[in-house]
């Protein structure tokens, strides 16, 4: 696990992509947020997906029209899937069900894009989430990876971190994979970041041992590099497979990010620390615990 992810440190953002993106407003206002050819069909779904990150859930037909916003983007029998345990999502109308649960426990819930990288009919949309949690607002980084046929999304995966959902309602018992990880990095080396970490680390030695903490948290490794894509500053690479973690075998995955001076990873720490019954039990507590939202 840590040589694989430590060897996507040298292989930068990848050789410069011809970019020829006419025909596609939204990328006027956006500059260097996108990277690669963008097709007619990403163009479309890099506006749906903005403009579903824009819009608000505090009534019953602002949510339904936001559902029925995201499920245009996928296509009939598309999936959608996290990037830790839970299965994929099959069909327009699960997704939309799962969206409806999604925002009836974050109706606050919103992003804004921060990077977007294409690479044929797959792209990867970056992005920076919030959510009003127990009365406290949550921000954490994300990664919407799908693969696109025929302007649809037939299949989508979100990569963040879910253990952020529940910081508000455990407080000071919530199982942090990285505790103290970050705590004496004088050395200045590469910047890397990623879940558990509050700012970018330089110290070599602790990326090292980041790496090793989340190599100690799973067993059987069987994850392969899926999905790319590379443009003139900015690389996202997946990995999918399996994993063993908590007793058990998980779908698992996760995507590492490099660019100008900082790597960058995206996978959800939550089913390496808390099994499945223990899960349920938190969710539970995020659904009566999620604010209303602000007006």
């Amino acid at each position: 696990m840590a040589a694989v992810l430590v060897s996507a440190t040298v292989m930068g953002s990848g050789p410069a992509v011809a970019e020829t993106n006419e025909g596609c407003p939204i990328l006027e206002q956006w500059g260097d947020r996108v990277e690669g050819d963008v097709s007619p069909g990403a163009c479309a779904f890099i506006a749906k997906q903005t403009e579903f990150g824009a819009m608000r859930s505090d009534t019953p037909e602002a949510r339904e029209a936001r559902v029925r916003l995201y499920g245009s983007i996928f296509a009939a029998d598309g999936t959608l899937a996290e990037s830790g345990s839970a299965p994929p999502v099959r069909g327009r109308a699960a997704i939309e069900n799962n969206l409806r649960t999604l925002l009836g426990a974050f109706p606050t819930f919103r992003f804004t894009p921060v990077k977007v990288v294409v690479n044929g009919g797959t792209v990867f949309y970056e992005a920076a989430n919030e959510a009003v949690i127990n009365g406290q607002l949550v921000r954490y980084p994300a990664v919407y990876r799908v693969v696109l046929e025929n302007g649809e999304v037939t299949e989508g995966r979100r990569y963040h971190d879910r253990t952020e959902w529940f910081r508000p309602i455990e407080a000071g018992a919530l199982r942090e994979l990285f505790a103290g990880v970050a705590d004496d990095c004088p050395r200045r080396g590469p910047s890397f970041t990623g879940p558990g970490l509050t700012a970018p680390v330089t110290d070599p030695k602790c990326h090292l041992a980041y790496l090793g903490r989340l190599s100690n948290a799973m067993t059987d490794v069987r994850l392969a590099a899926d999905q790319a894509a590379a443009g003139p500053r900015t690389k996202f690479q997946e990995y999918r497979g399996t994993v063993r973690a908590k007793g058990r075998k998980i779908e698992y995955g996760m995507i590492v990010g490099t660019g100008p001076g900082l790597m960058r990873y995206y996978f959800d720490t939550l089913p390496l620390n808390y099994d499945d019954a223990e899960t349920a039990v938190l969710f539970g507590k995020l659904l009566t615990g999620a604010a209303p939202p602000v007006r």
